[in-house]
């Protein structure tokens, strides 16, 4: 019985430690990676952390559907540079003419969005704040 309690509290104890939650993966600067809605991710040996915040809009018109305009996806990333205060930044995947927002900064770091998943298939499903994955490149400016 003894061990038993002994295993449920080292169980416990790991999964509130900070580096024990699969929520705040690392990158690398350089490298695509990729958040999904509400995630997190620290830059590998600290300096910046980046946090897919929402989507204000996704008006990109759906795969199965015929559409006048090809509409566009607005989110938020909240990156916080070690020592300043949070940056909201909202990108834009407009393509018309100075509307696309591709690339934000942080403090020191240049914040570039390179793809916003899954693409709406359909106008009647929307897609859940959660299954939304956004590919980022995090780079020094």
């Amino acid at each position: 019985m003894r061990v038993w309690s002994v295993a449920v509290v080292a169980v416990l104890s790991l999964a509130s430690c900070p580096a024990a939650q699969a929520d705040s993966p690392p990158f690398v600067l350089q490298q695509p990676f990729v958040l999904g809605g509400g995630e997190q991710a620290d830059l590998l040996g600290g300096g910046l952390t980046v946090r897919f915040a929402e989507v204000l809009e996704d008006s990109r018109c759906p795969a199965h559907v015929e559409c006048f305009w090809t509409g566009q996806a607005r989110i938020t990333i909240v990156a916080q540079p070690v020592g300043l205060a949070p940056s909201r930044v909202e990108f834009n995947t407009n393509p018309a003419p100075r509307m696309t927002v591709t690339s934000a900064r942080a403090g020191d770091y240049e914040i570039t969005l390179q793809a916003l998943d899954p693409y709406p298939q359909s106008p009647q499903q929307p897609i859940p704040f959660g299954d939304y994955r956004a590919t980022l490149v995090v780079v020094r400016a």
